[in-house]
């Protein structure tokens, strides 16, 4: 079975797959009950990521040409079923009754745009229907847990926000965000060494639209995106949307490989690096100060922007004494406008509160107000006003130092758990801050068998395929230890543990 896909064709790679299968398959090549390769299997053999063989599968499956039988595999349909798939059966029914309509569905992979096909729906879909249920041990969600919110705070800080006068004869806001707000965020920023001013600001409704709006301003259909070679899914997920081609740069127990770098920038020569250099989702490594200085120094050199996602950053778990070995975000390290750095909200107070923002050149603060007018006028006022409350008066920070308490305990539970538990091939990081603890598996287990088995047990996480640039990573799991109730962290873990030590 030989194929043969034209890499500089403007046709997307699936669909190109997908003809050529077709072919073979009408001109009888590829008879009845042929047996498809497995899509990674194909997709390695093609040198193509897997989701360019799931989306060519599908659409042939659309078209009554092939099936997929749970446990044997993916075989060609017999002609008469392709035949009446597309040509509605006559059948002679008893007079006395009416024909019924034979139904043809439309075919969606087909019908769906090039864009939204190159998202991987199946992955997030899959998680949020396992994360369902009260008796659920969730280590999945990329949240906060729900009880961690005091209601008094956000009943009180709403309260106030509602009644305050300031917005009087202003009942919409600036694309930008309320300047007051854009003021707040600039000193909350300084507070972690960024010195930037209201122009550099913008509120954003969570900082995945920043994301969004920075690839819309940038990146062109096959510009180079460098990234940890394990990253944030969403930001995957966009990259894929603008036909980016992503390159994952190596990590180690201090994050992403710099020394590489320079020749990552040489051979590719990157429009962007994105990375999330301080408590990285998913592996809960924080880039050493000499890493984070060659990151901006190769940008520089490559005149390559660097996008820094900083959600978790105010999350810094080594107490008061040692603010000095805090972080420093890139964006506080460097002054000529090569970073633009996003956070939010979301993991600091609610999910449900969908605020972040960016501060970058105004240049670019510009640019992507005017792009955002296309899907998105401003942030909700609302949410606006409840931030606006809670950064006067230290509302967050008084907020943060009772959250990060209770990480804290949780993360030091969850480490003794996997100390107590997990046999002794298991290897996992000790995160100085945020969520996440990345647990690396032993030779031959496969996370995705230990997510499968768990699940039945009442304990999710996520696999380490989700993050990973090109879907092949199962030797990883991805915990995240502030989402369960702190009583269900050794029960969760001690699951896990003894889960692997059977594979």
């Amino acid at each position: 079975m030989q194929f043969t896909l034209n890499r500089r064709s403007k046709v997307p790679m699936y669909r190109q797959l997908a003809a050529e299968l077709r072919e073979q398959i009408v001109s009888g090549a590829m008879a009845e009950g042929y047996r498809l390769p497995p899509e990674r299997e194909l997709a390695s053999r093609l040198e193509v990521n897997r989701t360019t063989v799931l989306q060519a599968y599908q659409q042939l499956k659309d078209e009554g040409l092939i099936a997929s039988k749970v446990g044997k595999g993916t075989f060609v349909l017999p002609l008469q079923h392709i035949e009446t798939a597309r040509i509605p059966v006559v059948r002679h029914e008893p007079i006395d009754e009416e024909p019924k309509p034979s139904v043809v569905r439309p075919p969606w992979s087909v019908l769906f745009s090039d864009y939204s096909n190159r998202f991987t729906y199946h992955d997030i879909a899959s998680a949020e229907r396992a994360q369902r249920g009260d008796t659920i041990i969730d280590f999945a969600t990329g949240s906060p847990n729900p009880a961690d919110i005091p209601d008094d705070l956000l009943r009180s800080v709403s309260i106030e926000a509602f009644e305050s006068r300031e917005f009087d004869g202003q009942p919409e806001s600036p694309i930008e965000g309320f300047d007051e707000l854009r003021a707040l965020l600039a000193e909350h920023m300084s507070t972690r060494g960024v010195q930037c001013d209201v122009r550099n600001v913008m509120v954003l409704s969570g900082s995945e639209q920043g994301i969004d709006l920075i690839v819309r301003a940038f990146v062109n259909p096959g510009d180079c995106v460098l990234v940890e070679q394990s990253t944030f899914f969403p930001a995957l997920q966009t990259f894929r949307s603008a036909d980016a081609r992503i390159i994952g740069v190596p990590v180690d127990e201090h994050g992403m490989r710099t020394d590489l770098l320079d020749g990552y920038c040489a051979r590719f020569r990157p429009k962007l690096i994105y990375t999330v250099p301080t408590f990285q989702n998913p592996t809960g490594t924080t880039l050493p100060p000499e890493r984070r200085s060659e990151l901006i120094d190769v940008a520089r050199r490559y005149q390559c922007l660097i996008v820094e996602d900083d959600a978790y950053g105010d999350l810094w778990y080594g107490g008061e004494s040692s603010d000095a070995h805090r972080p420093i975000p890139l964006k506080g390290m460097e002054n000529a406008g090569y970073v633009m750095y996003l956070s939010t909200f979301s993991k600091t107070v609610t999910s449900g509160l969908r605020t972040g923002w960016v501060v970058a050149d105004p240049h670019v603060i510009n640019r992507l107000a005017a792009l955002r007018r296309m899907v998105d006028q401003h942030t909700s006022t609302s949410s606006q006003r409840i931030c606006l409350e809670l950064l006067k008066e230290g509302r967050v920070a008084e907020h943060l130092r009772g959250l990060i308490k209770a990480y804290r305990i949780r993360r030091d539970a969850a480490i003794a758990a996997l100390e107590r538990y997990a046999p002794d091939e298991v290897y996992w990081t000790v995160p100085a801050g945020g969520y996440y603890i990345w647990v690396s598996l032993p030779d031959g287990v496969r996370s995705l068998d230990v997510l499968e088995s768990c699940r039945s047990q009442g304990v999710t996480f996520m696999p380490g395929s989700v993050f990973d640039v090109d879907e092949m990573d199962d030797s990883h799991i991805r915990l995240n230890f502030v989402r369960p109730d702190a009583a269900d962290i050794d029960t969760g873990i001690r699951i896990i543990g003894e889960t692997i030590a059977q594979m």
